[in-house]
């Protein structure tokens, strides 16, 4: 199954003019999956300068819509609703299982007294739980993927992307004034179009891997707080920062042809600790919300900050990676591997 974060090695599409091992990973795309990860534990951690790791939730987006035009893509497209079908149902059974799970811990007992419209739009609405609205965004990209997919073959990729990207940043700096459009906020699927241009467009072999790019983004990301501190922004993803450094990044990390990293030069220890937590990053995102409490309940995170400062906060995320991978493991032991992304 090719899940949301931790999609196994899609068979190279038939148009993407290129062809490598099969069973191969591009280890390229399993450390950056491990960056977008951590970036993601470290703002829900309550890490400084927080708009550094706001590449994260981007980066996923356009990774998912890489590997589901992998995957569809080498499927008879007759049968493409159907393996779209499954993708919503199995994405949709770990959304209500994690967010039940976490209501029942944040919201006990206020059931009774909330209003429906808060708890449907807000609770189950993608406010519920830090990272939910991730979930929402895929329902909506998944329904409209095939219209997305055909709609970026018939246009040139880059406008596509370059419109997207202003796009987000009127909606940042102006369109979201309006109370509506604020009130939706960037759960709306519209504002993720530019990743899933570009996830299509490197699963195609439209765009090749430039490495290099890797600098301008992180060069990016580095200026991403200033630009927060400098503008009023009513959502960080939409800044022109962010937005330009995580569709760098895809573009430097990801290729249609998954060219075998490790065939020269095997990883070290290092390399295969941080390629495991790529390939992982579905368990750890739904669980670091828990796992994240119970540091803070058990006193950890205090003890942590208390004696190392930003190290302690340092060994806070780490403890949640390692969590989330341990919890990953045993739901797969117990035949629950949908719940992370697993089958």
């Amino acid at each position: 199954m090719n899940t949301p974060f931790d999609s196994r090695p899609a068979m190279p599409a038939p148009h993407a003019g290129v062809r490598s091992e099969a069973g191969v990973r591009d280890l390229h795309a399993d450390w950056l999956k491990a960056a977008a990860i951590v970036g993601v534990v470290c703002i829900h951690a309550g890490m400084p300068f927080q708009d550094i790791f706001r590449f994260g939730v981007p980066v996923f987006i356009g990774l998912w819509a890489y590997y589901l035009e992998k995957a569809l893509a080498r499927r008879p497209r007759e049968t493409h609703g159907a393996y779209l079908l499954q993708r919503l149902v199995e994405l949709g059974v770990a959304y209500i299982a994690w967010t039940l799970l976490y209501l029942g811990k944040f919201y006990e007992g206020r059931l009774a007294a909330t209003p429906l419209h808060t708890v449907v739009g807000g609770w189950f609405g993608g406010y519920g739980w830090s990272g939910q609205y991730y979930f929402v965004i895929l329902f909506q990209l998944t329904l409209l993927f095939p219209l997305l997919r055909r709609w970026v073959a018939d246009a040139p990729t880059l406008p596509v992307i370059a419109a997207g990207v202003a796009l987000n940043v009127a909606a940042g700096y102006w369109l979201f004034e309006h109370r509506f459009i604020s009130a939706v906020g960037d759960r709306l699927f519209v504002y993720w179009i530019p990743y899933v241009a570009m996830g299509i467009a490197l699963a195609r072999g439209e765009l090749g891997r430039k490495p290099g790019l890797a600098i301008v983004g992180l060069l990016l990301l580095l200026a991403a707080p200033i630009e927060s501190a400098l503008f009023t922004e009513h959502s960080a993803y939409l800044s022109l920062t962010v937005t330009m450094a995580s569709l760098l990044l895809l573009a430097s990390a990801i290729a249609a042809d998954r060219a075998p990293v490790a065939a020269a030069r095997p990883p070290g220890i290092i390399g295969r600790a941080v390629a495991l937590v790529g390939r992982n990053t579905f368990s750890i995102y739904v669980a670091n919300v828990g796992l994240l409490e119970i540091c803070r309940s058990t006193g950890f995170t205090r003890l942590a900050e208390a004696h190392a400062g930003a190290w302690g906060q340092a060994a806070v995320v780490a403890v949640t990676l390692a969590g989330g991978l341990a919890i990953g493991g045993v739901l797969q032991a117990l035949n629950l591997g949908v719940l992370v992304g697993k089958r």
